[in-house]
């Protein structure tokens, strides 16, 4: 199992040679950030179909009815869960 490279005990950065400066986070971005590409995906796609509308080219409002109903499906998904770790074989 691999340690914690955690100092333990006292306060950040006394006695163990660390700067006061904080560790960036490693986490899961906040939700609203994360959905960021699902916009710009949905709103390439809308365009798409309005310019595939507009000049009359069937290929592009295909394309962009695909990709702006695939968009919409991302948005709507559930956050994914964390995978649970295979059980491992006793020793």
């Amino acid at each position: 199992m691999p340690r914690s490279d955690d100092a333990g005990t006292g306060r950040p950065g006394v006695g163990t040679g660390a700067s006061a400066v904080p560790r960036p986070r490693t986490g899961p971005r906040p939700r609203p950030y994360r959905r960021a590409g699902a916009w710009l995906a949905v709103a390439l796609g809308l365009w798409a179909a309005v310019a595939g509308a507009t000049l009359p080219n069937g290929l592009v409002l295909a394309a962009g009815l695909v990709v702006a109903a695939l968009a919409v499906n991302r948005l709507g998904a559930e956050p994914r869960t964390p995978r649970r770790a295979k059980p491992m074989a006793p020793p």
